[in-house]
């Protein structure tokens, strides 16, 4: 099925991300992907009610299973959902609060997280089972997303039926979540970068 907004889906790539590279080449210490999986479930957490606000109460439900997912993991790395202390992290959090607020904007930074997540599930499996299978990590997140096409398919089916101007604001939403997905990588990255 044909990407909706596919232009900022190539501006911001998450798999040409530096981190998400490192992560694949094998160049991230373990202290690194613990604070990575820390930050970024404050973002995981949210999810639920993206797809609550989307109309969507079952898939909602799942969503808060797949948290728990996201902290067993986090945790197999000897961390937990540390909040969101790093500032790109916390600016994706907030704004991504905000978009759930209305059920078009919702729709928009739902699908700039879940159009990529099979890719990117698919890219982090691989690299803990090349790289890291001496952590012991907990992969059962990633394992679950790496072929889940049919949610990002339902969000693209929702965006096209709503109004032209609906459709514009829910691009503007993903367009926003992308980058600040984009950015919030690059803070990580940054903040670990002297624990490399």
């Amino acid at each position: 099925m044909q990407r909706l907004f596919a232009p900022v889906f190539e501006r911001y790539n998450l798999l040409q991300h530096p981190f998400y590279l490192a992560w694949n080449e094998g160049r991230l210490t373990k202290e690194q992907m613990a604070v990575y999986a820390g930050e970024y479930g404050s973002f995981i957490q949210l999810i639920s009610e993206g797809w609550q606000a989307a109309g969507e109460p079952a898939i909602a439900k799942e969503e808060e299973d797949h948290y728990v997912l996201w902290k067993s993991f986090a945790e197999s790395l000897g961390t937990e959902n540390s909040g969101a202390s790093i500032k790109e992290v916390n600016e994706l959090v907030n704004s991504v609060r905000n978009s759930f607020g209305s059920g078009t904007t919702a729709l928009g930074a739902l699908y700039a997280f879940e159009a990529q997540q099979p890719f990117t599930a698919s890219s982090k499996l691989e690299g803990l089972k090349e790289h890291y299978s001496q952590w012991n990590a907990d992969e059962t997140y990633f394992t679950i997303h790496q072929t889940d096409f049919e949610e990002p398919a339902l969000l693209e089916e929702k965006i096209n039926s709503l109004s032209k101007e609906e459709k514009l604001v829910a691009a503007l939403a993903c367009e926003e979540t992308c980058s600040l997905l984009w950015n919030a990588l690059t803070g990580i990255m940054e903040h670990t970068a002297s624990i490399a």
